[in-house]
């Protein structure tokens, strides 16, 4: 397996991960779409680039928090209940993912 398709992979399979719950509680599908495709981003964009000054464990966390900032502002004015599961999810999958570029690429 190449480089971008790992990438591809296990974003893929981080945002599948994130998504599933979601689909369980009834979120729309716009929402289920929008996270899956920040995930996938988020692993493409983690095995293909450095953010200068962060360890490589933390590469993906950052890159994750950045991602899911407009989502963090569009959840701000609704529910604001969301909004520590939703940095907890991408702390924690940003880790996942730096694992995984680390360790299988």
């Amino acid at each position: 397996m190449n480089h971008f398709t790992l990438s591809l992979a296990t974003g893929a399979i981080a945002g599948a991960l994130v998504v599933i719950p979601m689909i369980f509680q009834k979120f729309s599908f716009r929402s289920c779409m929008a996270t899956f495709l920040v995930y996938l981003f988020a692993g493409v964009i983690v095995f293909h680039g450095n953010l200068p000054y962060l360890p490589w464990w933390a590469d993906g966390m950052g890159v994750t928090v950045m991602l899911t900032l407009p989502t963090l502002f569009a959840a701000s004015g609704k529910e604001q209940k969301s909004i520590p599961l939703i940095l907890f999810n991408a702390l924690l999958f940003g880790f996942l993912i730096s694992m995984a570029e680390h360790y299988l690429a």
